[in-house]
C-alpha cells in the first residue's frame, strides 16, 4: 500500500459492476479483469484480537484449517440467498490472495484446497494471520446474518438446559448449578490441551439430552457431560442445529460454528469403543461448538430458545 493510500474494507462485498473485493495489497477486481496478486505480508503474532475474541498462534492455525468445513457445514441442505454466493467469493478472495494467487472460482472443494495451503503457507512463514484471520471470520457472520435474515435458518423453537457441565480438564464433565458465560465459554470450565480446543468459536460445546438418551438405549454407557459437553438441551430438534443458528441459553446468547469432531478420549462411553457414533456424518448426532455472542448467567431449568428473533415454529 502506497503511502497516503486508504486502506480498502477487507470485508467489502459490492455489486457485480464494483470492486467485489480487496484486502492488504491486493489488488481490486472491477468485474472485468483479473490482475496479478501480490502476497500479503504482515508479521504473525502471538495474539489476534478480532472483535472482541482473542486467538492465539495455535488458534489462529486452527481457525484457519476450519474454515472449508465452517463453510460448507453452513452451506449445507439450505436455500442461499444469492449474497451468501457473493461472501463465499469473497472467502476465496482472501485466500487466494494471501497466497498471492488469482481466485479461483469460489466452489467448496477450491475453498479447502486454498484453506489447506493457507494453513500451511502462514505456519511455515509466520505472516498474514492478522490480515486472513479477522476478514474470515467477519465473513463468516455476515453469511449466518444473510442466512437469518433470508428466513433461510429454523423457526423459533422452545427447549429448556437440563445440565450445565464443567471439570478442571478432561472428561466427564460434572453438574454444577450454575454458571457464567463470556466469549471463552464457561468460567472455569478449562481444557486439558488446546490443540483442538479452546478457540473462541468453540467457546462452548452443547447437545442433546435426546440423542444422549437415545445412545444409552443402544446400549451405550454414556451420561449427561460423559462426552464434555457444557450445556445439555432438551426439546430443540437436533438437526436443526447446525452452523449459524443462534441459541439463547439463560440469559447468554451464542451462535453455532462447527459440529465437534468425535475422539478416541470418548471411546470409553461407548460400545466397543465406536465414538465416532457421535459423528456428524453418521446423522444428527453431534455435539455442536458455539461461541458466545452476549454473555450472561445460565442453570438447569432455564429456557433454551432455538433462534430466539425469528418467528415461532408454525
Amino acid at each position: 500500500m502506497r503511502a497516503g493510500e486508504r486502506r480498502r474494507d477487507p470485508t467489502a462485498v459490492s455489486g457485480p459492476t464494483g470492486p467485489r473485493f480487496a484486502i492488504g495489497q491486493g489488488t481490486v477486481n472491477n468485474g472485468n479483469s483479473s490482475p496479478a496478486r501480490r502476497p500479503i505480508f504482515a508479521t504473525m503474532r502471538l495474539m489476534v484480537i478480532v472483535d472482541g475474541e482473542t486467538y492465539g498462534r495455535q488458534d489462529g492455525l486452527g481457525t484457519l484449517a476450519a474454515l472449508a468445513p465452517w463453510w460448507e457445514q453452513m452451506a449445507s441442505d439450505r436455500v442461499l440467498p444469492p449474497v451468501f454466493g457473493e461472501l463465499l467469493r469473497a472467502q476465496a478472495d482472501v485466500l487466494a490472495n494471501t497466497l498471492g494467487e488469482p481466485t479461483p472460482e469460489p466452489t467448496l472443494a477450491a475453498l479447502s484446497d486454498l484453506g489447506r495451503r493457507v494453513t500451511a503457507h502462514v505456519r511455515a512463514t509466520k505472516q498474514g494471520d492478522d490480515v486472513v484471520l479477522p476478514s474470515s471470520l467477519r465473513l463468516l457472520r455476515r453469511a449466518a446474518d444473510s442466512l437469518r435474515s433470508t428466513g433461510a435458518l429454523p423457526a423459533r423453537t422452545t427447549g429448556e438446559v437440563v445440565r450445565v457441565n464443567s471439570s478442571d480438564g478432561g472428561v466427564p464433565k460434572r453438574a454444577v448449578p450454575s454458571a457464567r458465560l463470556d466469549v471463552g465459554g464457561v468460567v472455569g470450565d478449562r481444557q486439558v490441551t488446546r490443540f483442538h480446543h479452546g478457540r473462541p468459536w468453540q467457546a462452548l460445546c452443547i447437545w442433546s439430552a435426546e440423542v444422549v438418551d437415545a445412545l444409552a438405549a443402544e446400549g451405550h454407557p454414556i451420561g449427561y457431560g460423559a462426552a464434555g459437553e457444557n450445556l445439555t438441551l432438551r426439546g430443540i430438534p437436533w438437526d436443526r442445529v447446525r452452523a449459524g443458528v443462534q441459541l439463547r441459553l439463560g440469559s447468554a446468547l451464542a451462535e453455532c460454528t462447527l459440529f465437534a469432531l468425535p475422539c478416541k478420549k470418548n471411546a470409553a462411553w461407548f460400545v466397543n469403543g465406536e465414538f465416532n457414533r457421535m459423528h456428524h456424518e453418521r446423522g444428527p448426532w453431534s455435539r455442536i461448538y458455539a461461541r458466545v455472542l452476549e454473555p450472561g448467567e445460565v442453570r438447569p431449568g432455564d429456557v433454551a430458545i432455538l433462534e430466539p428473533f425469528a418467528g415461532n415454529a408454525g
